[in-house]
């Protein structure tokens, strides 16, 4: 299922793009967010395959907003369309911010299904390289996503994976016969981190670092982790 973000602060507007997307009777589940900040939090919690900005935001400008979203690794290359009334924000969409489409306000259905179709064409001709980290369990290999995997938790000679499944949920995975340091030698070329000596982190995720308890919160858990004196210094950097 592919996830799509509209980010309008119209309400008229979100509700006809909204509409024309259910018509189209595609795989989609459509996201709707009235501003920036909103929009970031669901970026982070799902995996969006297209995003469709208003470039005049109430709270921030769209091609702000859309500078942030391809400095994350996952967001780098996604397909956006913007929504626009000014004319002089178009060239530079294309040339710095590389947006696959604008449209002009006032747009018809027509030009919206257009542009979503020719973006549905897109990904499905162009597969974009995720690095992902292989694990081989009793003759098994298994091969996860690098920016899927939230952090792993050592119980001895036991992991467990915690990581994003494409709903956004977190969900977990047992994996056997590795050390944590062996786990963190495949996970070399990604934003790994271990921060205590029973956890690795994913980087990217780290939502708030409470540096008089020595503890971390990462998006999307619920749970406080450790930071361990030995890396306290690693991670304090990153906050």
């Amino acid at each position: 299922m592919k996830h799509i973000l509209i980010i309008e602060d119209d309400e008229q507007i979100q509700n006809f793009l909204h509409s024309i997307l259910v018509d189209m009777n595609q795989n989609f589940y459509i996201h709707i967010s009235p501003s920036a900040g909103q929009a970031l939090k669901i970026s982070n919690t799902y995996d969006i395959s297209l995003f469709i900005i208003d470039i005049q935001l109430t709270d921030y400008k769209g091609t702000d907003l859309a500078n942030e979203l391809r400095d994350l690794q996952k967001y780098k290359y996604t397909p956006m369309i913007f929504a626009t009334a000014i004319a002089t924000e178009e060239l530079r969409a294309y040339r710095e911010i590389k947006c696959y489409d604008y449209l002009v306000k006032p747009f018809t259905k027509e030009e919206v299904k257009t542009s979503v179709l020719n973006v549905l064409d897109y990904l499905h001709t162009i597969k974009i390289d995720v690095p992902t980290v292989r694990i081989e369990q009793k003759g098994f290999i298994f091969e996860y996503q690098l920016q899927d995997i939230v952090y792993i938790e050592s119980f001895g000679k036991k992991m467990v994976i915690h990581m994003k499944n494409p709903d956004g949920d977190l969900i977990q995975e047992d994996i056997a016969g590795y050390s944590l340091k062996s786990i963190l030698d495949l996970l070399k070329n990604g934003p790994f981190q271990q921060c205590h000596k029973s956890y690795i982190i994913n980087t990217d995720f780290i939502e708030r670092i409470v540096k008089a308890k020595s503890t971390l919160s990462l998006r999307g858990t619920s749970i406080s982790l450790p930071i361990g004196n030995k890396y306290r210094d690693v991670i304090m950097g990153t906050d």
